[in-house]
């Protein structure tokens, strides 16, 4: 997945940086990993980009964020 592909996921699940970091459980520094793959710092484990799609595809575990993103 390109950045721009990550950025357009994210906001097509209708969630933060936060938020996103938050499900995929990253940690402390989640939200700046998040930043991380968006601007092509980084780019997500093969693992991630899997549990990404499969989000892309439906798939919401019992912690995903009930409060759509506000403001990006």
């Amino acid at each position: 997945m390109t950045p721009a592909e990550i950025r357009a996921a994210r906001k097509s699940l209708a969630l933060t940086q936060g938020q996103l970091a938050t499900v995929l459980h990253l940690g402390k520094r989640g939200q700046s990993t998040v930043s991380e793959w968006e601007r092509g710092v980084k780019s997500p484990s093969p693992h991630m980009k899997l549990l990404l799609r499969a989000y892309l595809d439906g798939y919401r575990p019992a912690d995903w964020p009930v409060k759509p993103m506000e403001g990006c």
